[in-house]
């Protein structure tokens, strides 16, 4: 789980605890800047999976006004995605349209709505009459996280649910997934770290940290190494993964290449 959760997934994905949490410890918004207004930012993504294998992923996002954003992205120099995203002043996704390229080499064309309440988030997927036919539910709670998140096909009432319970006093979670029937499918017994963060370098940015799901018994730790521009946006990032045993391995290095207004 620690060497794949989302490092690069479509925006039509389904939401779930993992990639939830993983959102709550590490921003993968890789178009946020913290200073300046960029017109066009290049993403070179290169991931290390226990297995040693490696894949490149490059992104291109280009800034149009009134906070729209066309992206293209390649996968080992091949193109996979060609989206149009719309973002609120938040910089959070209200439409997202993408042709994305499958398995088998087809394309297919994604259309996604997003509506953001107090503690709720609300995905829904859109035909291509305009209607929602699959809509996603993400309840948080005061800290962010993931307590519900319910799926439902829309026409026949269809619901399935996954459901987070935490104990913070000796943090623990049970996740529990129910199929569309409301049954039990699976559950899940974990741990669960709120002061996850180990260190802070002078910009502000997570230094150290405990992985988020892990215990702090049998910690795995996220070691994080940036290069910034001349107005403090961060343009290379190495990640390294120390196990319980002490070894410390490369797992993921980005590089990012930001054209500003002038």
């Amino acid at each position: 789980m620690i060497s794949t959760i989302g490092y690069s997934q479509h925006q039509e994905s389904e939401p779930t605890f993992y990639s939830e949490i993983n959102e709550r410890v590490l921003n993968r918004n890789l178009y946020d800047v913290k200073f300046g207004t960029p017109t066009e930012i290049i993403v070179n993504d290169t991931i290390t999976y226990a297995d040693s294998e490696t894949w490149i992923e490059k992104s291109i996002f280009t800034f149009k006004a009134n906070h729209q954003m066309l992206v293209k992205k390649h996968r080992n120099s091949e193109l996979i995605a060609d989206e149009i995203i719309e973002l609120d002043s938040m910089n959070r996704i209200l439409n997202y349209e993408g042709n994305l390229k499958y398995d088998g080499g087809k394309w297919y064309i994604t259309k996604v709505k997003y509506t953001y309440e107090d503690f709720k988030k609300i995905k829904e997927k859109i035909n291509g009459s305009g209607e929602t036919y699959m809509r996603y539910i993400v309840k948080y709670d005061s800290l962010k996280n993931p307590l519900a998140i319910e799926h439902t096909i829309v026409g026949p009432d269809y619901t399935k649910l996954q459901t987070v319970k935490y104990d913070y006093a000796n943090s623990k979670f049970i996740l529990m997934d129910f199929n569309y029937q409301g049954k039990l499918e699976e559950e899940v017994n974990g741990n669960f770290n709120r002061d996850y963060i180990i260190a802070r370098n002078k910009n502000g940015d997570i230094a150290k940290m405990y992985w988020i799901l892990t215990d702090k018994k049998e910690p795995f730790i996220h070691e994080f190494e940036y290069t910034y521009d001349d107005k403090g946006n961060w343009i290379k990032l190495i990640v390294n993964v120390k196990s319980p045993d002490g070894i410390l391995k490369p797992f993921h290095k980005t590089y990012r290449t930001i054209k500003y207004q002038n």
